[in-house]
């Protein structure tokens, strides 16, 4: 099933004043895709530059950005086509006034958060682990590595070092489907203060792209974090690896 065109396109274009031609292109093409069922082909490129009236660097750039947000896919030879609506969501991680952790904040926007335990396992801190820590490098920490997961979607991945001498009973603890920060909470009395972020881009390595499902050397946001508790002590630090298609990180400033 092709994408039908749409005799409307000249008006709806020639009214979005002050708005770039890319914008109103990628705002009239989402419309059109949103009310389509999944597998349904978008016209050619040159037939789509004619019915909006616009460059294929302009139409390229528009459906390119439906393709980032998950609306549309790109088959090589075949066509671009419209997806399933499962890949069309993507769930925001929120870094604003409060440590609250993934899991509990998404569980209060209301969605279900699974995980999946990839290897808890005690390691020399190593670097950059022992200076974020505050630790020796030759001191031992236990490694969480997470997949997890919103309704059912996977959205990121997560590498976790704790100080053991602080934490001494992590290592027999099962966190698949729990709150890591609840659990040091109720476990510990940690109260989350401060957490330190540092964004960057990574190419996906063999270990990045065989759990997120990426290709090897596919760019994927990196999150540096460092968190730390009422007394400025550092409790934790690791990455997290959040996949392109399903993942968005916030961030809020307030004075």
């Amino acid at each position: 099933m092709t994408l039908p065109a749409n005799k409307d396109v000249e008006l709806s274009m020639s009214t979005a004043r002050g708005t770039s031609k890319y914008v109103a292109v990628r705002e009239h093409l989402l419309t059109r895709v949103q009310g389509l069922e999944p597998g349904a082909r978008l016209p050619s490129e040159p037939q789509l530059c004619d019915e909006y009236g616009v460059s294929r660097i302009t139409l390229r750039h528009a459906v390119d950005g439906l393709i980032s947000d998950g609306y549309l896919v790109r088959e090589q030879g075949r066509g671009t086509f419209v997806v399933e609506p499962q890949y069309r969501t993507r769930y925001r991680e929120r870094f604003a006034d409060a440590v609250t952790g993934f899991h509990s904040q998404q569980t209060s926007d209301g969605f279900e958060v699974t995980t999946s335990v990839v290897e808890l396992a005690e390691f020399p801190a190593g670097e950059p682990t022992a200076s974020q820590l505050g630790i020796s490098s030759a001191d031992r920490v236990a490694r969480l590595t997470r997949l997890r997961s919103v309704n059912g979607t996977l959205h990121h991945l997560a590498v976790t070092d704790l100080p053991v001498s602080r934490f001494p009973g992590i290592l027999d603890e099962d966190f698949t489907d729990a709150s890591l920060f609840s659990y040091l909470g109720e476990t510990y009395g940690v109260s989350l203060k401060r957490n330190d972020l540092l964004v960057s881009i990574k190419a996906a390595d063999e270990f990045i792209a065989e759990h997120l499902d990426v290709a090897l050397g596919e760019c994927v946001l990196a999150v540096a974090s460092t968190v730390f508790d009422a007394d400025d002590r550092a409790v934790s630090y690791g990455m997290a690896y959040f996949t392109p298609q399903n993942s968005e990180i916030a961030f809020g400033l307030h004075s």
